[in-house]
């Protein structure tokens, strides 16, 4: 045996000996991919199922292949153990043609568990969405309602944004979409270049849980961005098979962007200046009483009686700082 090996030191296998084991359907931290009908290759499909947990076959695709070629596609994401999901174009196609109850009827048939409501293309009413929702579930599938249009020259405002999220969660889906598109850029929160717009982001989880929404982040840039504003625990969907695995790393932790910066969601109790001060050392980190003071505006003693709240919770020790060796830090434990 090699010295200093992990089993002579009695600790666990620095590289894990079986895939993680994921309890499903996950109750955050989801990541839905766009299925854009390219080669399902079983082998990278199996490894790759830990880390997703929905395959949304986009737009009206599967009017493209036989019922059996999707029924196959839907198994074969079955057998991973991976939900699918329609598009909302699909549905918007099935109420143009006045055909939703054929659709919906086929699609619980072929095997799909989530169909995705939406009005990205047609204008529906809230009435119309309301009679939508409940045509799903009286065929006992559950339902994603999107919110967003698709053309870039006509999108909802702010406010209008934040009114169509509340209604639809009104409805109780698996949660509300934030439409994206497929290239990111120019619809819902992002500007023309792909970039985010924060004030959106902001004001959107202000008046919304977080865990009730689904932000479409097809480019990795804007996936990393949104992991780092929000937490390893966000909702990402549109994300292509190619940057599952990229995805994952970055939940953990484990690649550049996001090492040692990455939030975590952790229940912290106690009062709000300890919920606080636990946000501020995950963001942070490494911060003595007087710079948490000064960065929480909170009494000196307000701050030691957080800092021992969250002491006792097993959430935070205290270390000599690796600069001043007469400053005690505080950090996450």
């Amino acid at each position: 045996m090699v010295a200093g090996s992990a089993s002579s030191r009695g600790k666990a296998a620095f590289f894990p000996a079986n895939a993680p084991r994921i309890s499903r359907p996950r109750p955050n931290g989801i990541t839905s991919v766009l299925d854009r009908l390219r080669t399902l290759n079983s082998e990278e499909l199996e490894y790759l199922a830990p880390y997703f947990d929905i395959a949304k076959i986009g737009w009206g695709l599967p009017l493209l292949l036989s019922r059996e070629r999707v029924r196959e596609r839907v198994k074969r994401y079955h057998d991973v153990g991976i939900e699918v999901s329609t598009g909302g174009t699909l549905l918007e196609y099935a109420v143009v043609h006045n055909r939703v109850g054929q659709m919906l009827d086929e699609a619980r048939e072929l095997g799909f568990d989530l169909i995705e409501i939406s009005s990205g293309i047609i204008e529906l009413s809230r009435v119309q969405i309301e009679r939508l929702a409940d045509q799903v579930r009286q065929r006992n599938l559950d339902f994603f309602i999107e919110v967003g249009k698709k053309d870039p020259q006509h999108q909802l405002s702010l406010k209008e944004t934040n009114a169509q999220i509340a209604h639809a969660r009104t409805l109780r889906p698996r949660r509300v979409i934030i439409e994206s598109r497929e290239s990111g850029r120019g619809v819902g929160i992002y500007d023309t270049d792909g970039a985010i717009k924060w004030d959106w982001v902001r004001s959107i989880t202000a008046e919304h849980p977080p865990e009730s929404l689904l932000f479409e982040a097809p480019l990795e840039a804007q996936q990393i961005q949104l992991l780092r504003e929000l937490g390893a625990e966000a909702n990402l969907g549109n994300v292509s098979l190619a940057s599952v695995a990229p995805l994952a790393t970055e939940r953990l932790g484990l690649r550049g962007d996001t090492f040692g910066s990455i939030r975590h969601s952790r229940p912290v109790k106690g009062p709000p200046a300890a919920k606080f001060l636990f946000f501020l050392l995950e963001t942070y980190r490494g911060l003595d009483q007087t710079q948490l003071a000064h960065m929480s505006r909170l009494p000196r003693r307000t701050v030691q009686s957080a800092l021992e709240s969250l002491r006792r919770q097993g959430l935070v020790q205290e270390a000599i700082s690796l600069h001043d060796s007469r400053r005690r830090e505080y950090r996450l434990s």
